[in-house]
């Protein structure tokens, strides 16, 4: 008989999405290639001026010198296109940013799962209710997981990310549970655990040898794949 590792009073289980149930890495670098060839075509200027790592370097710069903007990384994407095509004297500078921040934005969604997650999500889903809580821009509906989750929260809508507490506070409130009745599943200590652990919630942190657990605490649960969950 396989060992339940999900704690007992656990009502409502949140997932971390970026490098949780799929590669994160892979799918910016993928929406960044989608990026990249939608200027070539429509703004030639930009590969004419700027390498890619120039460009990612001038967005950067960017959002240093717009702080406000940090955490929301949807309009400080679109902004740094506006403010960039403008820069190279193209006159629809808001339009283009419009139109090539829509190409990255539904590149990005393109997310392939980790092994057995639909399955993890589904089987988890008979007896606990599911919810994401993310620092990404990742959209639920179009990464086609809207039927596993209740809801996404998204830390740009929020004044603060992970690991802060303004969006864990709201998940308890939305779901209208008491925090350790939440399990919240994510691989960063930082910005999943500690965030977690400092309001109360339940923590089974992913383990997947990517990064080094220095926290003064420990995780509830520790795995290796979501899968363990089941």
């Amino acid at each position: 008989m396989s060992k339940k590792i999900i704690p007992s009073g656990v009502k409502v289980i949140s997932f971390d999405l970026d490098d949780t149930l799929w590669n994160g890495t892979q799918v910016i670098m993928h929406a960044e290639k989608v990026m990249l060839d939608w200027m070539q075509e429509h703004t030639p200027r930009v590969s004419e001026t700027l390498s890619q790592q120039e460009l990612r370097d001038r967005k950067i710069q960017f959002i240093q010198s717009n702080p406000h903007l940090v955490n929301k990384i949807s309009d400080a994407r679109r902004l740094f296109l506006e403010e960039l095509f403008s820069e190279l004297g193209y006159s629809s500078s808001v339009d283009l940013a419009k139109a090539c921040f829509i190409e990255f934005h539904e590149a990005r969604q393109q997310v392939v799962l980790f092994d057995h997650v639909l399955q993890t999500l589904t089987g988890l889903k008979q007896n606990y209710r599911l919810i994401a809580i993310t620092n990404g821009n990742a959209d639920i509906e179009k990464t086609g997981l809207s039927h596993a989750f209740e809801f996404c929260l998204q830390a740009e809508k929020f004044d603060r990310p992970k690991p802060f507490p303004d969006i864990f506070e709201h998940a308890l409130e939305r779901t209208n549970c008491y925090a350790a009745q939440v399990l919240h599943v994510g691989d960063h200590p930082v910005q999943d655990m500690q965030g977690a652990h400092e309001i109360g919630m339940k923590t089974a942190w992913l383990n997947d040898g990517t990064r080094q657990w220095q926290q003064e605490f420990q995780p509830n649960v520790a795995i290796k794949h979501i899968r363990e969950l089941l």
